[in-house]
């Protein structure tokens, strides 16, 4: 937990603000932020988005005061509470540490209306202003509930009570939840969250939805969860790459950002292409001009060399016009981000794909698994951490073997996993190689044949800056963007997807959302993300909470 306090002890209320103008930070040579303007206000509700490596996190922190930008000004007023991705745990540290960081202001505040009280029955000169100053910052802080307030939060995120318990004790997911906990009952002017519904159940989402909701100050996330971001934000800030280079700021919620992001979207996409059809028209005139210069202004045979004489200024005139007319026309707009582009697999319509009988894996997969699935068939996988989701997934997958139980990939089927997590590759590979080994790969066990080479562009996964990074040095999106581009490199009949919304932006998830629901494959999902559940609602579900047979 970071406690932050931009304007003395006492909280601001209304007043509360962070204003920040014309940031810029570089890191490692590398400009991650530039021309960022916004405010932050005690009413905010506020959204930073964009891919993986887009400085969301380093904004939060600009904004927060913990970095300090190379050019730009921050102003502050108030008191801002910032809970990071990470906790590290402290030796002697325990939850009570926590716990007492998040009360310390209403307690501070509460002694000094004491004292404040006791002058004033004292008879203590300017004792009345004293204690009317006292009594507001303790109202404003709501001090006498500060305790019950972490008390709650601590409750209703399944947190660690016991304020005696070592933090070193706890899993990062069990310290993460009291740090928050401890944040929304502290009563800060302005909340700043890095993906706070990380390690976070269903009942723990849903609380703490409605204390953003409801936190009588300023709010601050940056997140991929969807549900979230449509619950709670009312402005966006996009930093993901614009037709001017700025970052964009919309309000209307989630409906208006998304509905905005479309209109620029498709409108860059039109100057785009509208500025590279003329230029390819300039071009063309120049190399159409230098053709007549070199062959198609010469007469008809039989004529003189005079005529050639007299019409040859006039060509070059042509052509210096055509070159002086493309060097003048200036490509200003530049490439726009690329849409997912599903390919046609080629699936054999509903030939049978799978069959899963009687699947348990010791300690993993307690509850036996029997299941059948065709071509095109879809499956929602849902259930508790701890469940085996993903133990099942692997099994189907054929990566794990079943305690007991068989599965069988029919006809030749060809199923393929998208683990949660990228495989180990070598990090100084670039896409395209990396690519190409595993397509060589599949091509050379006869999974693949020639004419079923997909071309790593064809998705539009991976932009030219990521096709120019070594893979040890992708963002975590990025490496995921490359994993599914890998996984439908092996057109499968049969696409089996682990949390498949992890380090992917809002946007992305929606367009692999539809093409899930779209493609000839059949898919089985497993997720917890909470829009991805409700967009596949419809889908046939299988709990491994319950006895789970699905023919």
């Amino acid at each position: 937990m970071s406690e932050l306090h931009s304007a003395g002890r006492l909280p601001a209320g209304h007043r509360a603000h962070v204003r920040a103008d014309g940031v810029r930070v570089v890191r490692g040579g590398r400009v991650v932020l530039s021309e960022v303007s916004v405010t932050v206000s005690a009413r905010s509700r506020l959204a930073i988005v964009g891919e993986n490596g887009r400085g969301k996190t380093t904004l939060l922190h600009v904004l927060a005061g913990v970095i300090t930008p190379e050019q730009g000004t921050v102003d502050r007023a108030g008191t801002i509470g910032l809970a990071e991705q990470g906790l590290p745990a402290y030796d002697g540290e325990t939850v009570g540490t926590l716990v007492g960081a998040a009360t310390r202001e209403s307690r501070r505040a509460l002694r000094a209306l004491d004292r404040a009280a006791t002058a004033l029955t004292e008879g203590v000169r300017g004792a009345d202003d004293a204690y009317a100053a006292a009594l507001d910052a303790a109202t404003r802080l709501d001090a006498w509930d500060a305790e019950r307030r972490v008390d709650m939060a601590l409750a209703g995120l399944d947190a660690c009570t016991d304020r005696q318990r070592p933090l070193s004790t706890l899993s990062v997911g069990q310290r993460y939840r009291v740090r928050l906990a401890c944040l929304l009952g502290a009563r800060y002017d302005l909340l700043m969250l890095d993906e706070p519904t990380n390690h976070l159940d269903a009942a723990s989402l849903t609380f703490l939805t409605g204390r953003l909701r409801d936190h009588p100050g300023g709010v601050v996330v940056v997140t991929h969860d969807r549900a979230l971001l449509r619950d709670v934000a009312t402005e966006f800030l996009d930093l993901d790459p614009s037709e001017d280079g700025r970052p964009r700021l919309s309000a209307g919620g989630y409906a208006g950002w998304q509905e905005g992001r479309r209109r620029e979207r498709d409108r860059w996409e039109r100057d785009y292409e509208a500025q590279q059809v003329e230029h390819q028209r300039l071009a063309d005139a120049v190399t159409e001009a230098q053709l007549r210069l070199s062959t198609g202004w010469r007469p008809e045979k039989g004529h003189g060399k005079h005529q050639r004489q007299s019409r040859a200024p006039g060509v070059v005139q042509a052509l210096r016009r055509r070159q002086e007319d493309l060097a003048a026309h200036r490509l200003t707009v530049p490439e726009p981000p690329l849409r997912l582009r599903w390919p046609d697999l080629g699936i054999r319509g509903r030939s049978p794909v799978l069959r899963c009988t009687e699947v348990t894996v010791t300690g993993r997969l307690r509850t036996p698994v029997t299941l059948s699935l065709d071509g095109a068939d879809r499956l929602l996988l849902t259930g508790p951490n701890g469940a085996g989701k993903s133990t099942l997934l692997a099994v189907l997958a054929k990566e794990l073997t079943p305690s007991t139980g068989e599965v069988d990939h029919l006809a030749r089927a060809r199923v393929t996993l998208l683990g949660q997590e990228v495989p180990a590759w070598p990090p100084t590979l670039l896409a395209h190689e990396l690519y190409d080994r595993h397509v060589g790969h599949l091509q050379t066990r006869g999974r693949l044949g020639e004419h079923e080479r997909l071309p790593l562009t064809a998705t539009q996964l991976l932009d030219r800056e990521a096709l120019r990074t070594p893979v040890g040095r992708m963002s975590q999106g990025q490496q995921r963007r490359l994993n599914l581009a890998l996984r439908l490199a092996e057109r499968p009949d049969l696409l089996l997807l682990d949390e498949p919304t992890n380090h992917l932006s809002a946007p992305l998830v929606d367009e692999l959302t539809a093409a899930l629901r779209q493609t000839s494959a059949a898919v089985v999902v497993a997720t917890h993300d909470r829009q991805m559940l409700a967009d596949l609602a419809d889908w046939p579900t299988l709990s491994l909470a319950d006895p789970v047979e699905v023919v």
